[in-house]
């Protein structure tokens, strides 16, 4: 099932105005791929990731474009009918497990609701089927786990647990919002690699939203690059990697701390991204950017440079021509 999003745009309510949050983002996710969509806190990743599941806070909207699942559309579609596909077509990983978990009920009955819920499994079945997905998810004992509560759980346990309610009923589409969010980095490294299996066992595409470039690099096929609600950069990860063709997209692999391990030195990216009420005329990474010029106070056009890279550059062909280190 391909999951596609076109020219989806976000707004929130602030007064008697809407502030967009999200502008014109568009891509396409295949069965079986894994996308990744990176850029700093504040760039519209998750809200991004929430509206694909109709779960955006009070005051904030979709206000253009289209999000299709297969042939359903999800945008404007009631509650009732959001809540029958999310869990079983399409189905989400959260930051923090442990505000997502319900601290009253033990984890092994939350993940039989879901069961119960979409597959119309009787109680009996979904109590085994929910320790066996303990289990696949490499939770020990995983019996007697299901019938403790979220609090007795690790970190790295409680989004394990997380994991498993996701892919119960073997959706289309998981959509990770920062999965390893607080995580040590060998429970991260754990918890990725979890994600990877799953979804290559049940042959689900995967949406995998973070700032850290590594974790894409090690886990993705294709990304995207986000910044100030837009997306700057598109492609495959390693052309992406090797060859970047945004100058926002540069910054960020110069300032992996993964050069470090290669003898360069991480270089910071000066300045912070823009509140969504008060984005720079032009393009948003202007005032950031070492090669704005004149032409950059227009907003650039999202530009095909190949049947795989889109870039939304003003100066794209001319920063080729000066040789901009990638």
């Amino acid at each position: 099932m391909t999951l596609r999003v076109s020219g989806l745009s976000i707004s929130a309510g602030v007064g008697d105005r809407a502030v967009p949050l999200v502008r014109d983002v568009s891509f396409t996710l295949g069965p079986g791929q894994a996308f990744g969509l990176v850029g700093e806190s504040g760039s519209g990743k998750s809200m991004t990731a929430l509206a694909l599941l109709g779960l955006l806070p009070r005051g904030v909207s979709v206000t253009a474009g289209s999000v299709k699942l297969g042939d359903t559309e999800l945008v404007g579609r009631d509650d009732r009918t959001l809540a029958d596909l999310r869990g079983r077509r399409i189905a989400m990983v959260f930051q923090d497990p442990m505000a997502c978990l319900n601290p009253a009920l033990p984890v092994g009955r939350q993940i039989s609701e879901v069961l119960t819920r979409h597959l119309g499994l009787g109680r009996s079945a979904a109590r085994r089927q929910s320790v066996d997905l303990l289990g696949a998810v490499g939770i020990e004992d995983p019996g007697r786990r299901a019938g403790e509560y979220p609090h007795t759980f690790s970190g790295g346990m409680r989004q394990r647990a997380m994991i498993a309610m996701a892919v119960a009923c073997e959706p289309d589409v998981l959509v990770a919002d920062e999965p390893t969010t607080a995580l040590d980095v060998t429970i991260q490294a754990q918890i990725l690699d979890l994600l990877v299996r799953m979804q290559d066992e049940l042959g689900m595409a995967m949406l995998l939203v973070t700032h850290d470039l590594g974790v894409v690099a090690g886990t993705c096929h294709r990304l995207a690059v986000m910044y100030a609600g837009t997306l700057m950069e598109e492609g495959r990860v390693g052309e992406v990697f090797e060859d970047p063709l945004h100058p926002y997209t540069a910054a960020l692999l110069a300032a992996a701390p993964e050069n470090a391990m290669r003898g360069r030195h991480p270089l910071a990216l000066p300045g912070t991204v823009p509140s969504p009420g008060a984005l720079p005329d032009g393009c948003a990474f202007g005032p950031r950017c070492p090669h704005a010029h004149q032409e950059c106070r227009t907003p650039p056009a999202d530009r095909r440079v190949t049947d795989s890279r889109r870039v939304r550059c003003a100066r794209h062909d001319a920063l080729t021509l000066e040789g901009v280190d990638r």
